[in-house]
């Protein structure tokens, strides 16, 4: 889970509500909702919320962290409650946010590792494999968000593991073949692209994970090989 900031809310969804006091999320008109939701795509820089899974307007939906049944007093409009995620609206999934549904209640927001949340990058610890767990074993929020979201579903950690093998291998070379000094620049690469813009790799946070694993890897093999 990448940290999403949170920036200004788009002024078709300011005018919007102000045009129409007391109005729901669900009486929002495509045109207000098609803005809302690029304005999310572009903060997120094209990742799901959630997963880190590559995502666009056609396959991505508005995802409500506080879902809208357990809204109160204009919070299904709120933009700091609103992120976007995989899959497209309508379509099956089993992880992310279709699983999540209307998880958490306001009462159970304090076992809810939010996007938007500081430091939530830092709480989940991603393995070579592609498997996540929480960080720190005490970390029951993370254990929850984890557990409700299926964010360790075996199709899920599939396509982490590929992209993990893929930045691991370098070319021409087996699996987790990567030099250290590739390993180094190409974890410089993924730190420099995140403090630009634009589109970001999938699963960036990930493989900024498994190349410092990897990096500590060799570096141990070399201390334990030297005299």
């Amino acid at each position: 889970m990448r940290q999403t900031s949170g920036g200004a809310e788009p002024r078709a969804l300011t005018e919007w509500r102000e045009r129409t006091p007391g109005v729901g999320y669900g009486q929002m008109p495509p045109a207000v909702r098609e803005p809302l939701l690029a304005a999310l795509l572009d903060e997120q820089r094209g990742l799901c919320a959630y997963t880190g899974i590559a995502i666009d307007a056609v396959g991505s939906h508005i995802e409500h962290l506080l879902p809208q049944s357990h809204c109160h007093a204009g919070e299904d409009l709120a933009y700091a409650n609103m992120v976007a995620c995989y899959p497209a609206p309508g379509t099956h999934a089993k992880f992310g946010a279709v699983r999540k549904g209307n998880w958490p209640s306001q009462a159970e927001l304090t076992d809810f590792v939010s996007p938007r949340s500081a430091g939530c990058e830092q709480r989940f610890d991603f393995a070579i494999s592609g498997a996540v767990r929480a960080a720190a074993n005490t970390d029951r929020a993370a254990q929850e968000t984890i557990r409700r979201l299926a964010l360790d579903h075996a199709a899920l950690r599939a396509r982490r593991q590929v992209a993990i093998d893929a930045t691991l291998q370098a070319r021409g070379g087996g699996p987790a073949s990567l030099s250290p000094q590739q390993a180094r620049r190409r974890l410089a690469d993924l730190e420099t692209a995140e403090a630009g813009t634009g589109q970001l790799e999938p699963f960036c946070f990930v493989l900024k994970q498994a190349l410092r694993k990897h990096i500590a890897r060799l570096e141990a093999i070399r201390r334990a090989r030297t005299p």
